[in-house]
């Protein structure tokens, strides 16, 4: 009998059919949890069902002594949306039973760093795209897509402590003491993906009013950030020193950049949206050099 948590396999004969099978598991690889909730909060139930989800759980089972409040529900729902793989299975009126079907195998850690950049690339362009075009439909598209990367990061963070700890099948392809590599790449690429937000925030409720000339020297600087970005990524998925090299001794022409558009709009009026804005590509450029520095750490 098919159970919830059993693996589903398929497998095609000499003839071409195909046959299904499940591949149960055994009651002590099963990882059952319990949280009870009685009189929290909602954002102090939020905290605890995040702290069951990254240490690991196949069933979570949620229980209160007194029947669970709506706001408790909700907030049990906010969270479920917010990370991969768990679902609502059984609920009562007291308690509410969450699976948790991610076969971590099929998303090993690198191809979650890769698709968390995929989504960052993409909301780092378009914030910056809506900024110069004063586009807000296409900044809200932006601020909507950071719900995705902080799905990864809780993923990434998982699939990191199950791998210091050694509880699951997840491969690393470094030594076990460099796989915190892995976690500060991932928490590199979920700040700059907020600053990606606070731009397009920018766009959405404020009004500003810049020369063409700095708007071109802004658009330059952009370009030079988003290139040693891309630098750095490229450096660990190829594990290639020199490309990480060349983000970090970027360092002097990006503090000479930011200097020189410092000097332009220091004292003028309206300015404030753009000093926020160079802010943003400056510590992007700084989270670069911190996963720059990560592949260096990693392959030494």
């Amino acid at each position: 009998m098919l159970k919830a948590g059993d693996r589903l396999l398929i497998e095609t004969s000499d003839s071409g059919n195909l046959t299904m099978r499940a591949e149960a598991r055994g009651d002590d690889d099963i990882l059952i949890k319990s949280l009870e909730v009685t009189n929290l909060l909602p954002k102090e139930i939020e905290r605890r069902v995040i702290s069951c989800y990254l240490d690991g759980f196949d069933e979570l089972k949620i229980i209160s002594k007194v029947r669970i409040l709506p706001e408790q529900r909700e907030a049990i729902l906010n969270i479920l949306r917010r990370v991969l793989g768990a679902e609502i299975l059984a609920e009562t009126s007291n308690e509410v039973v969450v699976n948790d079907f991610l076969d971590m195998k099929d998303l090993p850690p690198k191809k979650v760093l890769r698709r968390m950049y995929v989504i960052v690339e993409f909301m780092l362009k378009n914030s910056v795209q809506a900024f110069f075009s004063r586009d807000k439909i296409l900044a809200n598209d932006v601020i909507n897509r950071d719900e995705e990367v902080d799905k990864f990061y809780l993923l990434a963070t998982r699939e990191i402590i199950e791998g210091v700890k050694r509880k699951s099948g997840v491969e690393f392809d470094v030594p076990p003491e460099k796989v915190i590599h892995f976690l500060s790449i991932a928490k590199s690429l979920e700040r700059i993906a907020d600053h990606c937000v606070k731009i397009s925030v920018i766009v959405k409720e404020e009004e500003w009013n810049i020369s063409g000339e700095l708007e071109k020297e802004l658009e330059a600087f952009y370009i030079l950030v988003f290139e040693k970005l891309e630098l750095a990524l490229k450096s660990f998925f190829k594990g290639d020193k020199k490309l990480a090299d060349m983000t970090l001794n970027a360092k002097d022409e990006i503090h000479s950049n930011v200097s020189r558009i410092l000097m332009k709009i220091e004292g003028k009026p309206g300015t404030l949206s753009v000093f926020t804005i160079l802010d943003s590509f400056q510590r992007v450029y700084a989270y670069s050099t911190d996963i720059a520095e990560c592949t260096l750490d990693i392959m030494t």
